[in-house]
């Protein structure tokens, strides 16, 4: 599961995003012409989501030495060819999106358009759609209320808010079918000849423990990884420190007060029935939705919250 969809548009300014935008921008350009030919020529600058980098060795490895072995790793799951152009499209899709500027609508000035024409035609045909489709995809949206669907014009901020979710949400497909893909390739099910029994495969699982997150600017997904964090402190906490003390006290061992960190007011702060969760939820489909009524509405219903730091909620 994907987590940090943040870093696909952007990412600070001492870091480098995702490896494989800069390998494939490393590639020969005999082989980025196969995949696209809007790559040739280009470097890291070109592509507004990746950007200027003076970090281009790797223990080691440059970007283009880490690209043959991406391929060559790539190639023993299955994905080469036709599936690894098309794989490497998709990645080109999320590039090129970032490269689309948007301005006030000469017409209706809470309104938008892209402005950057040539970038457009690029996309369009990289994508295989009309130019028109993907002004409409990415310069309105549509509301469903009561049973009816109705389009609301996006004014500058969302209709670039718009195109970056558009970009991590292909990114985070594309990561979810590599993922399967590399499961597929590597199960016993699909990879013995002979039938398997129940109990003959064993389950090999990865996880990457992620820390807290704070950066200038947070997001959702800072949210959803600190969320993740408090879940996995409490159930620590559970497992290690009221699971034991309980325990004792049932073997009739005597166990002196065992203090230990309580989160549950952060907790329900951000999942509970007006938490942070429930109110976003809420104010995304109102048609007249915004940062400010969200943040009132929080305020407002978690009032009495102890673990809610109001400071920085107005700016």
């Amino acid at each position: 599961y994907l987590l940090e969809k943040s870093r696909v548009v952007s990412h600070e300014v001492e870091e480098r995003t995702y490896h494989v935008f800069y390998q494939l921008i490393a590639a020969p350009d005999d082989e980025k012409e196969d995949i696209w030919d809007g790559l040739v020529g280009t470097d890291n600058e070109s592509f507004s989501y990746i950007g200027y980098t003076d970090t281009t060795v790797i223990e080691g490895s440059t970007d283009a030495e880490r690209w043959k072995d991406t391929v060559d790793a790539l190639a023993i799951v299955g994905v080469k060819g036709e599936k690894l152009r098309t794989l490497m499209r998709a990645i080109c899709t999320v590039l090129q999106l970032g490269n689309l500027t948007f301005g006030i609508c000469p017409e209706n000035e809470e309104n938008s358009v892209i402005t950057s024409d040539d970038e457009l035609l690029k996309l369009a045909g990289l994508m295989g759609v009309e130019t028109e489709d993907i002004k409409k995809a990415l310069l309105q949206r549509t509301v469903e209320a009561r049973n009816e669907k109705f389009t609301v014009p996006l004014d500058v901020v969302k209709a670039r808010d718009s195109t970056n979710a558009f970009a991590k949400e292909i990114y985070s497909k594309t990561f979810d079918w590599l993922v399967r893909t590399i499961n597929d390739a590597t199960c016993a099910e699909r990879n013995y000849d002979r039938p398997l029994k129940e109990g003959d495969c064993s389950l090999i699982g990865l996880l990457d423990i992620f820390g807290f997150e704070s950066f200038k600017i947070n997001r959702f997904e800072q949210l959803c990884i600190n969320y993740a964090n408090e879940k996995l402190q409490q159930k620590f906490t559970l497992d290690i420190f009221r699971s034991v003390q309980e325990e004792y006290e049932y073997e009739g061992i005597e166990v002196g007060e065992i203090e230990y960190p309580d989160n549950t007011a952060v907790l329900e702060l951000i999942e509970g029935r007006m938490g942070l969760i429930a109110v976003l939820n809420e104010e995304c489909v109102r048609p007249k939705g915004s940062d400010t009524a969200f943040v009132n509405k929080v305020s407002s219903v978690n009032s009495d919250s102890d673990v809610l730091v109001k400071d920085n909620f107005y700016r």
